[in-house]
């Protein structure tokens, strides 16, 4: 019999079958069984008889009511008075009701008691810009965790929290003081890390900012398209490699639980393109790194005390620091001293008492000969707050926060500022 052609659908792509009509009607059980296809891009799972499954989608519903007494976020002004980072020039007292820091994700997770595998995809509303109503989706998170025996070893690999200075304040401003020390971001990376022992634990990571074509913070560079050309095409990415970096934390128990401390250390190097946009001189050979330490102590039962300490050069986008890796006027690369501290007092099963303090401190040798322009470079970032948290019922909380933002700009102008919250929010 003349073999039958047919289009066989598998995974989102068409395959040419040829099959027998005669060997389809009498099938042979003896027959060599074909390995099934693996499609490259496919979204169902394949492989589910390799460990016990199960997902969770998650979310929060949050409403923030924010009143700031003068411009607190000069540094970010297309988000309008949405988070803090500093105390601006513009003297203007503003309020808003912000729904933007909900968040919604799914977590995926798989294990056979040895092998385990968890994903997690997750997305807020805090898009580039202020667009009024219209407050688009952004990629949160986005990443896969593997371990081959039981967690003691794991590679994560895709979008997660910086690893590097991961331990973060409790304060409820979206900035999670971003300019006033706290080093974070969500960052694509590759992140192995080892449980050495029950207290001891390390990683290796190789980790950058996603956005290198979006144009930010006034430093477009241009890349010449061939040697010796005169044009040349707009592309937004200074950045050459990644940053490689390392932490190494001990972990308390028995007597000692609830005690953390840990040494983190980043570098890389890269050559800064060419700059059609600002006058920072271009083709530059800069050295960005970092070292830090993170302390975590418990003093009581109820009250414990949280802090970050680091120096670091060139430090930018990948630790929530916009514009103030370089000195706009040099070029050179800013040395600076970053750290928060905080004390966390919980009171009852329902209450909550946090009251904080931040810096972000260039060398002003660093500063001088940058462009005169307010609101974009500092000598000193600082911030204050007291937050109070309450559980409402259920997983639903109220919380009130006061944060001050004292500045002093490259342009020798100082200001302050007061951001007051009061929010709302369910986890789910």
């Amino acid at each position: 019999m003349i073999p039958l052609k047919e289009y066989i659908r598998i995974g989102g792509v068409f395959v040419l079958a040829l099959l027998a009509g005669q060997a389809v009607a009498a099938a042979d059980d003896t027959k060599e069984e074909v390995p099934s296809i693996i499609c490259g891009g496919c979204v169902s799972a394949t492989h589910t008889s390799q460990g016990k499954g199960s997902i969770t989608p998650y979310g929060r519903i949050e409403l923030d009511g924010i009143y700031s007494t003068r411009n607190t976020n000069p540094l970010d002004p297309g988000q309008f008075n949405g988070y803090a980072t500093a105390a601006g020039k513009g003297g203007n007292s503003s309020s808003t009701l912000n729904p933007r820091y909900s968040a919604f994700g799914i977590r995926g997770d798989r294990t056979d008691g040895t092998h385990v595998l968890s994903g997690v995809i997750e997305a807020d509303f805090y898009s580039q810009t202020d667009n009024a109503g219209n407050l688009s989706p952004r990629l949160r998170l986005a990443n896969v965790k593997y371990s081959p025996n039981n967690n003691k070893t794991s590679i994560t690999v895709g979008m997660d929290w910086t690893p590097i200075m991961g331990l973060h304040p409790n304060l409820i401003d979206f900035s999670i003081m971003g300019y006033n020390g706290n080093l974070w971001q969500r960052l694509p990376q590759v992140t192995v890390r080892q449980q050495f022992s029950e207290n001891f634990d390390g990683l290796i990571t190789v980790m950058r900012f996603e956005r290198g074509l979006s144009a930010c913070c006034g430093q477009t560079p241009n890349r010449v398209q061939a040697p010796g050309a005169s044009a040349s095409s707009a592309f937004n990415d200074p950045v050459q490699m990644p940053y490689v970096g390392t932490r190494f934390g001990y972990t308390g128990t028995g007597s000692m639980q609830g005690f953390m401390a840990a040494l983190n250390a980043a570098f890389r190097h890269y050559h800064a393109a060419p700059t059609t946009t600002t006058s920072i001189p271009s083709n530059q050979d800069v050295k960005s790194y970092l070292i830090g330490g993170e302390l975590v102590i418990p003093i009581t039962k109820q009250l414990k005390f949280s802090g970050e300490l680091a120096w670091g050069q060139g430090l930018g986008v990948e630790f929530f620091r916009y514009g103030q890796e370089r000195n706009l006027g040099t070029g050179a690369p800013i040395r600076t001293l970053v750290g928060w501290g905080e004390f966390d007092y919980a009171y009852d099963q329902n209450y909550t008492f946090i009251a904080g303090y931040g810096f972000d401190n260039p060398l002003n040798s660093d500063i001088r000969g940058t462009t005169a322009v307010a609101d974009q470079q500092y000598k000193v970032n600082h911030r204050t707050y007291l937050t109070a948290v309450r559980h409402i019922w259920g997983d639903l909380y109220g919380s009130f926060e006061w944060n001050h933002l004292m500045t002093t700009w490259s342009t020798n102008e100082r200001f302050s500022g007061d951001n007051f919250m009061v929010s709302t929010w369910y986890n789910f």
